[in-house]
């Protein structure tokens, strides 16, 4: 085998695995729920996302910033919604749903994550939970990616 047979293996090789590699980042979108049946404010929703548990929460109206950074969904006049993913950002433990005080706790080291968008509002863990990228269609919410 020559060189050039070498390289030419090489390059068909390294295309079809990068091909493969970006149709496995993608998760297909999943339906969450109907936006009429998200009632009143703090609403919420539990769906799978690509495995891993996750939460669609109806907010009160964001500042711009959220809007523009598209974690947070005006869904229709007046109505917002933000879905992030359960697993702690510490050790990956399930989260408790969120508390009267609008807080999820980690029951493995104590985390707490604020439920209007997923921020760290105790240690130890120092990030956030992960946004999901949400759209509207036909009146229902679909998670369609990672932010």
């Amino acid at each position: 085998m020559n060189r050039r047979t070498v390289l030419k293996t090489l390059a068909l090789g390294t295309s079809s695995l990068h091909a493969l590699a970006a149709a496995q980042t993608a998760p297909a979108a999943v339906k969450i729920v109907t936006l009429e049946t998200l009632k009143a404010e703090w609403d919420v929703k539990e769906f799978n996302w690509d495995g891993a548990p996750a939460l669609l929460v109806r907010v009160p109206a964001p500042d711009k910033k959220a809007l523009e950074a598209k974690s947070v969904l005006e869904a229709s006049k007046g109505v917002f919604v933000t879905a992030y993913t359960l697993n702690c950002t510490h050790a990956g433990c399930k989260v408790a749903l969120p508390n009267a005080d609008r807080v999820l706790d980690c029951p493995c080291h104590g985390s707490a994550f604020n439920a209007a968008d997923g921020s760290v509002t105790s240690g130890p863990a120092n990030k956030p939970l992960k946004r999901l990228k949400l759209e509207l269609r036909s009146g229902e919410v679909f998670a369609t990616g990672a932010l």
